[in-house]
């Protein structure tokens, strides 16, 4: 069996570094402080609060590609005062992109961009989504504006957050670990229009995932081999399950998730389990290695030799070799990938 070691290597690589925690922590401080110190906008809200997975810290690190790597996402929420049946979502949002624009130069924004319940801002640091939230009503929930319909929707942040950290606990710190590499694999191998993702991961993780193991490897295969035998119904019948939202009695979580999407998400998970049970039944660690890049990719650590570096093939040529004699493989040290 691979070495619980390496997981924890990986995990380690694929979890947001400090650098990127602190860009992070500097482009949603910066955006705070410009809503606090704009003229016109100061007095509209009550509070900002940060969600997401940030928040949840159950993020992964930034994607690379063609060597320059993307920046962080950062969800933040402006809670204000008002009523769902008299405030206008596309009046609210239109405020905050007007004072989000005016701090523009400032905040070192490149791009930003009204979307249907958010403002999404490309800062140099960052990429911050920043929404507007009706203060919570008597049943307890904020509401968030969509400015296509023109409705305010319940949900709550907050308590996406207490309930992942609430999970977190229950599995003795392996949850977050676990959602990591989970949304990792979903993004080394493409999904329709990128779903499920973030909190909907989360969701299907907790349910499914082993209370008593701690092999990564082993946790991973069981949690695959659960998720395709719960669902299994659902993808013959070709349709998304539903999941009721924690924060949010009678809704569903899956519900921006296409049948078309949880069935192509299904098949691959049902893959992963497959190539995991490979890789744990592997008799070699190179064996096993090739099956959990399947999963993870190439990031996934390679074997570690008897000095400790990774393992690599090189040749050389014995000193006791005729010079057309073939050079006979051994193993080196390489750097971590």
């Amino acid at each position: 069996m691979t070495p619980n070691a390496r997981f924890q290597e990986f995990i380690k690589d694929i979890t947001p570094s400090p650098t990127t925690m602190a860009n992070s922590k500097s482009a949603h401080e910066s955006v705070r402080m410009a809503l606090k110190a704009d003229k016109e906008f100061k007095d509209k809200f009550k509070r900002v609060f940060i969600g997401g997975s940030y928040k949840r810290s159950t993020a992964i690190r930034p994607r690379t590609k063609q060597g320059s790597t993307e920046r962080p996402d950062v969800d933040l929420y402006v809670v204000v005062d008002g009523h769902p049946w008299f405030a206008d979502p596309e009046e609210w949002i239109d405020d905050l992109y007007d004072a989000l624009n005016r701090a523009r130069k400032d905040l070192g924004i490149t791009k930003i961009k009204r979307n249907r319940c958010s403002i999404a801002l490309s800062m140099n640091k960052a990429d911050v989504d920043v929404s507007i939230l009706l203060e919570r009503r008597s049943d307890g929930l904020y509401r968030i504006g969509n400015r296509t319909t023109g409705e305010w929707y319940k949900t709550d942040p907050e308590e996406h957050t207490e309930w992942s950290a609430a999970e977190n606990k229950r599995f003795s710190g392996r949850f977050n670990a676990m959602v990591r590499m989970v949304k990792w694999a979903r993004r080394e191998n493409k999904t329709v229009s990128r779903h499920p993702k973030s909190f909907q991961l989360e969701m299907f993780v907790a349910p499914d995932m082993d209370m008593s193991e701690t092999h990564y490897g082993q946790l991973f295969h069981d949690w695959c081999d659960a998720f395709v035998d719960r669902f299994k119904s659902n993808r013959d019948s070709e349709n998304c399950p539903r999941i009721e939202d924690p924060a949010v009695p009678g809704a569903d979580i899956l519900a921006g998730v296409s049948d078309e999407a949880f069935c192509v998400y299904y098949d691959k998970i049902k893959k992963h389990r497959d190539d995991a049970r490979k890789a744990l039944d592997a008799d070699n660690q190179d064996k096993a290695i090739t099956y959990w890049r399947r999963i993870f990719g190439d990031r996934f650590p390679k074997p570690k030799t008897a000095s400790g570096g990774t393992k690599r093939s090189a040749t050389r040529m014995s000193p006791l070799s005729f010079k057309s004699a073939q050079a006979a493989p051994i193993s080196r040290p390489a750097k971590f990938a």
